[in-house]
């Protein structure tokens, strides 16, 4: 009897160890539990993250929801007019949702909504293609972009990937004016371990498209690179 059981136990171990590895070997593989721009969404601890290149540079700070949602708060400084080659100043602030829709081992798709506020200020206005909307007023507006962000991990702790955004901002100044922007561009991130440090870079490229009377359509993108930081 002791000698079947003894033989039973070294089966489990014998089964349990590739099993074991191959869990590892998962849960290596990719970023893990949180990801700054990519398709990881965060379910640990909060990140704080900052954002450089154009058309803002911007600061952030994402906390855990639920298994499969989280949010972030964030600040950004603006010079580019709604990603366009044309300058403004400005502020805007906003509370980024992500939800997470497909999470596998090769694939991983997250859906997101970035809801807030949004103001240009300068002596230029709000201009671009040659036609300004608001001459030289400031100008105040909701932002609520959407869009849908799909990654894959070739190598533990990098994800590569592409990004669709539809960037809708309603200028409620005189002249009211409905801004809308699609974009798509790819992105990489890699996290550097043990440091719980993120670093990478962030593209669309689209146009921005002006529905109010005088204004018109120009090339849009972004490009910026970003470090990011886990909180143990």
């Amino acid at each position: 009897m002791t000698r079947s059981i003894r033989t039973l136990a070294v089966f489990a171990l014998v089964a349990t160890v590739p099993l074991a590895a191959r869990a590892q070997s998962q849960a290596s593989h990719g970023l893990g539990d949180w990801s700054v721009v990519g398709a990881d969404i965060n379910t640990g601890k909060p990140f704080e993250d900052v954002r450089f290149g154009w058309p803002d540079v911007d600061f952030g700070y994402t906390f855990n929801l639920s298994k499969t949602m989280d949010m972030g708060i964030r600040f950004g400084l603006l010079y580019g007019v709604e990603g366009t080659t044309y300058t403004a100043f400005g502020i805007d602030l906003y509370a980024p949702l992500r939800f997470a829709v497909a999470q596998t081992s090769d694939l991983k798709i997250l859906v997101h909504v970035d809801p807030g506020l949004k103001l240009y200020t300068g002596s230029n206005g709000y201009c671009f293609n040659g036609a300004c909307v608001g001459g030289n007023s400031t100008q105040f507006g909701f932002m609520f972009p959407v869009g849908v962000v799909v990654g894959g991990s070739p190598m533990p702790n990098l994800e590569v990937g592409a990004g669709l955004d539809l960037n809708m901002t309603l200028l409620v100044t005189n002249p009211v004016n409905f801004v809308i922007g699609p974009m798509v561009g790819p992105y990489a991130e890699y996290h550097i371990q043990p440091t719980n440090l993120a670093i990478g870079v962030n593209t669309r490229f689209g146009a921005a498209i002006q529905t109010a009377s005088g204004g018109g359509s120009a090339f849009a993108f972004l490009f910026q690179g970003f470090v990011g930081y886990h909180l143990f």
